[in-house]
């Protein structure tokens, strides 16, 4: 109980960090792909032992959540789906990410991390398929890291 109470804290506070910097989501049609990229020392040593995320200054971590939007008054609903993606830097260096599920009673994200060399700027193409839906999403954006 109190490792899922620190996720749920950790996870929390990751959302007020991108409140901060502006809310990270794209929305296509009644579907929300909210997504947060972070050094993965950010998350608490629980946190990471409980995800086997190994925390470092060179690590990123990447969180994924599909939102299916609700009737009016309703928080948005956490579906399954798929991610698939990939990172690239500014002289088209590539890596594929592989996504891994996490299902909690009231959410469900894909998670997954990355090396990366302090300041670069990267760009991330994630593809976004909501279960049950044959559209795939395209979220495009580009984050800077820093090493801790």
């Amino acid at each position: 109980m109190k490792v899922l109470m620190t996720i749920a804290l950790t996870l929390l506070s990751t959302l007020c960090l991108a409140r901060d910097n502006g809310e990270q989501k794209q929305v296509f049609g009644d579907y929300e792909v909210h997504y947060i990229g972070l050094n993965s020392t950010f998350l608490t040593p629980e946190v990471a032992k409980a995800y086997d995320i190994t925390r470092s200054g060179s690590l990123g971590y990447l969180s994924v959540s599909i939102l299916k939007k609700a009737a009016k008054g309703e928080l948005a609903k956490p579906v399954s789906g798929r991610v698939e993606g990939q990172l690239r830097n500014l002289i088209g260096q590539a890596k594929t990410l592989q996504f891994k599920q996490v299902k909690e009673s009231n959410a469900v994200y894909y998670i997954t991390t990355f090396r990366f060399d302090d300041e670069d700027m990267y760009n991330l193409n994630l593809k976004v398929t909501p279960d049950g839906q044959t559209r795939t999403f395209d979220v495009k954006f580009s984050q800077r890291f820093y090493q801790e």
